[in-house]
């Protein structure tokens, strides 16, 4: 396991948020949304989207695009490049 995949490992399952942030980025993985689309998809706070993110988006594995509310959040490439490590984090974490 190479660093980024412990640093996978510990924000999608080792943390009391992995899970959440699991269904994050499996919504962001059908398509592109901004926070309040994702909060209404996953039945979330809107603020727990928003820190959810956050964590994500400062540890690589969404992007956005956009401003203020309107902020458009994307699975990153690195993700995509690592999906099949994170499916297998997935399936161990149920």
């Amino acid at each position: 396991m190479d660093a980024r995949e412990r640093l996978f490992y510990w924000l999608l399952t080792a943390t009391k948020g992995g899970p959440t942030r699991l269904r994050l980025l499996a919504s962001l993985s059908h398509a592109p949304k901004n926070a309040r689309k994702l909060a209404l998809d996953t039945q979330l706070d809107y603020k727990t989207v928003q820190h959810h993110l956050k964590l994500l988006y400062e540890n690589g594995l969404v992007e956005l695009q956009g401003r203020g509310y309107g902020k458009t959040y994307f699975v990153s490439e690195e993700y995509s490049a690592k999906n099949s490590f994170i499916e297998k984090l997935k399936r161990r974490s149920t």
